[in-house]
């Protein structure tokens, strides 16, 4: 076998999909899933035969980037892409044994070109909080060192420095070449590139392959002072931009209109992501980029696997430093976002589980119910059905039922004292010491099947019930010892569901935020998807106004709707 130069030893090549991604639903190379401006479609289209016989022309588009940044067209150099750019810049000012200072983790390509150069990598942490390791990078430098990476923002930490701090930098480094790479700066609105009219230090490349969504055409530049950029010409390919691409990029550029539109795009639906991801991942945080990232803990290999099984691509970057179980996911089209959301949720498992009390763990048709129909009778002297009261569960906001009877008190124009209802209601509950409907209540979960449940989730009760009624019942069924933590009414301070006050209090005291609760009203779904988890339903078949009920679950976010809690062991497993 013909051996390469000794540099090549240790490089792996950049690793490049083998197979088709246009029929996949794609979030792993943070493209542009909104598409190249329409001006760029009809420039590419108008192309001529001597615009592909002849070569190249950048007059028109360098002069364009030029406005844009305020420079002259000297500081500018059309490449192949961010790539070609990156490269040029290394290949410029590195020999072999030079040292490059480079913070992770960050893009691959930096080390790659650096280390067919020979150089000599160090590489500097970002701080835990994913911020800029300033203190680190001045500290690192030696006399060997010629070259400091800075990507702003960066990738795929997705934070930004300071435009303060990139010019103390410079400052320091007067014979240092600090490479900014600015590849997502329009999502953050800052760009530095015109600080190359004061600082000979300072390179920044750019790219069209994100906000542009040119990234099949391969464009990029490098902006620099004009005596380096002189010299990166030496090692540059000539001809580097292909004629199509520097049409397209000049239209790119032209319809800033469209551009803003899609940065404002992309933003909201990296908010969408988040908020919908929150549930779920761990942690999730926005970037100053066009993409988010989400720490799915252990489960994060897995899940990519499982997602691209499904056809649906997202970046693993769980083995970079700092980035232990987490995925990077660049929006596309709001359908694109919700199925990924979608099939998120039915792969995760999550780390909590949390019932409502009554009607999901213990049947309460003729104790709470029954008490609601003979307190409402006592005052109004007429017979209340069930299926008036289950019409008020079924409008929200009747939680409390104490408030639903004085509702149905009042809809009758009769004045109660909210006290005189309260008694009533529970003289006929409680009894005098517990011995009134109360004691009609029936466990509808298997203890058996909690007690399995408890040995792979954490456990917990949100209950609008008062605390001794909460904790008769569960010392009654025997069963308080497979809940880690019970929230009652006692602890909402008087804000019940569909508040998520009581939800988050339990997710607290679990210290998990990747949970379901389970519940069987439209007060539980919205105090779910409030407090950010997963809601589940419970809607027994033989239900009154059963499709009526399951369609204004599934409106209000219900994932799942079971016929009751028993269930729920086999759709988490």
């Amino acid at each position: 076998m013909i051996e390469s130069r000794k540099g090549l030893v240790g490089v792996i090549p950049y690793p490049v999909p083998s197979t088709t991604r246009k029929d996949k639903l794609r979030f792993d190379l943070n493209e542009n899933n909104f598409g190249c401006s329409p001006k760029v479609l009809r420039a590419i289209k108008s192309a001529s035969k001597s615009d592909l016989l002849i070569y190249p022309e950048y007059e028109k588009l360098e002069n364009k980037i030029a406005e844009i940044f305020e420079i002259q067209r000297s500081n500018i150099l059309l490449t192949n892409g961010g790539d070609d750019a990156i490269r040029s810049v290394i290949d410029t000012f590195l020999d072999r044994k030079d040292e490059i200072i480079i913070p992770v983790p960050t893009y691959s390509m930096f080390e790659l070109y650096a280390k067919l150069r020979e150089a000599k990598i160090k590489e500097v942490l970002y701080h835990k909080d994913f911020s800029f390791p300033f203190r680190k990078v001045i500290k690192s430098i030696t006399h060997r060192t010629k070259m400091i990476v800075v990507v702003n923002p960066a990738s795929p930490l997705g934070t930004s420095i300071t435009k303060q701090e990139l010019v103390d930098l410079l400052e320091k480094l007067k014979d240092i070449i600090v490479l900014l790479d600015e590849t997502y700066y329009h999502f953050s609105g800052k760009s530095n590139a015109s600080l190359v009219k004061e600082y000979e230090n300072l390179v920044v490349v750019h790219t069209f392959s994100k906000v542009y969504g040119l990234a099949g055409l391969r464009i990029g530049n490098i902006i620099a002072n004009e005596n380096v950029i002189n010299e990166i010409s030496k090692v540059a390919f000539p001809y580097a931009a292909t004629s199509i691409a520097v049409s397209a990029a000049y239209a790119a550029l032209s319809d800033k209109e469209y551009t803003e539109k899609v940065v404002k795009q992309i933003e909201e639906e990296k908010k969408f992501l988040c908020n919908e991801l929150k549930p779920v991942a761990e942690k999730v945080y926005n970037t100053d980029t066009n993409f988010i990232i989400a720490n799915f803990g252990k489960y994060a290999n897995d899940l990519h696997e499982k997602l691209e099984e499904k056809g649906i691509l997202v970046k693993n970057i769980s083995r970079l430093p700092l980035m232990e179980g987490f995925l990077r996911i660049s929006p596309g089209l709001r359908k694109e976002n919700i199925k990924l959301v979608k099939t998120i949720n039915e792969l995760m498992p999550p780390e909590a589980i949390l019932f409502d009390m009554d009607g999901v763990l213990v049947d309460v048709d003729l104790s709470y119910r029954m008490a609601i129909k003979k307190t409402a009778e006592f005052f109004v002297k007429e017979e209340i059905s069930f299926d008036e009261i289950q019409s008020y569960k079924d409008k929200g906001g009747y939680n409390d039922d104490w408030n639903l009877t004085e509702a149905i008190i009042l809809s009758r124009k009769k004045k109660i004292t909210k006290i005189g209802i309260i008694n009533i209601f529970q003289q006929f509950y409680l009894g005098r010491d517990f011995d009134g409907f109360i004691q009609n209540e029936q466990l509808i979960i298997d203890p058996h099947i909690l007690e399995k449940i408890s040995e792979d989730f954490k456990l917990g009760i949100v209950s609008g019930r008062p605390r001794k009624e909460l904790d008769y019942t569960l010392k009654r069924f025997k069963i308080s010892k497979y809940f880690d933590v019970t929230i009652s009414m006692d602890d909402t301070k008087d804000k019940g569901k569909p508040d998520p006050y009581g939800i988050n209090l339990a997710l607290k005291a679990l210290k998990s935020n990747r949970a379901v609760y389970i519940g069987d009203t439209i007060d539980d779904v919205i105090a779910a998807k409030a407090a950010g988890i997963i809601p589940i339903a419970i809607l027994p078949d033989n239900a009154t106004n059963y499709k009526k009920r399951k369609d204004k679950f599934i409106k209000f976010g219900a994932k799942h709707i079971l016929q009751n809690a028993n269930e729920v062991y086999g759709i988490l497993k």
